[in-house]
């Protein structure tokens, strides 16, 4: 499934297939293991070009996911072979920004995300400059798989209409090698904090999430919702103990 011209170190390739253990109740590719296969390649295209989770950490720096957007095209399913190919982007003063094709076994485009990173240090928790590393990161400058770079989104508007979650307890299994919640755990999140709005005949085509802060097990947390449109409805998760927003989200749904 390789093109052949998709080479390192500008761009990493993995292949892929779709488990049991990776699917949902319509034995599709359920949205919390398509994340975790984009961290997956992610890493491992970091780790090859000196910049992997190892490397970092001799430096007590370690990257974090700050803004996502994912498109769905179509959702693989069940025992699906994917190429899974990614690329850097001209970084910023503070974020990485890189790019997601996932393709089917025929070629085809079925997913695309853009996504911006920070580094940060392992002790203060603060974001470092990574403009001090230069070019040193191979990036490609004319291939975007979304044009925009994902956005900072606006609050969820205080409201009658906004629904809010019961709080719920942070636990260990949300706990990535970082010390703080995977950033795949925001959208599982997301999408089980309202069960009367489940449908089966609905699929999510969009996600943006912006990452605000760093949580912990033990915590507890809550969601706030509002149904912005037919299709679309955005989230605020806030942590219980203080109040601080952990993250933001909108997602598009429609019928599939």
């Amino acid at each position: 499934m390789n093109t052949g011209k998709f080479e390192p170190p500008f761009f990493r390739e993995d292949s892929y297939r779709v488990y049991s253990y990776h699917t949902d109740s319509r034995c599709r590719l359920s949205l919390t293991a398509m994340l975790h296969f984009l961290q997956e390649t992610a890493g491992s295209h970091a780790t090859a070009n000196g910049f992997g989770f190892d490397t970092l950490g001799a430096s007590r720096l370690f990257w974090v996911l700050s803004r996502l957007t994912l498109r769905v095209w179509a959702y693989p399913r069940w025992n699906d072979e994917l190429l899974l190919r990614t690329w850097s982007k001209a970084p910023g003063a503070l974020m990485g920004n890189r790019d997601f094709e996932l393709l089917n076994a025929q070629g085809e485009v079925v997913a695309v995300a853009s996504t911006a990173w920070i580094m940060v240090d392992v002790a203060s928790r603060r974001p470092q400059r990574i403009e001090r590393f230069g070019s040193a990161f191979p990036h490609v400058l004319d291939r975007h798989a979304i044009p925009e770079p994902p956005e900072k989104l606006p609050a969820v508007p205080a409201g009658s209409d906004a629904e809010t979650s019961p709080a719920r307890e942070i636990m260990l299994s949300d706990i990535d090698m970082n010390g703080h919640v995977n950033n795949a755990c925001y959208a599982r999140w997301l999408l089980d904090a309202f069960p009367h709005l489940h449908r089966d005949d609905q699929e999510v085509k969009t996600l943006e999430v912006n990452f605000l802060r760093e949580s912990r097990a033990g915590e507890h947390y809550a969601i706030s919702m509002r149904q912005t449109t037919e299709e679309c409805r955005t989230y605020s998760i806030t942590r219980c103990e203080d109040g601080l927003e952990l993250a933001r989200a909108r997602v598009l749904m429609v019928n599939g």
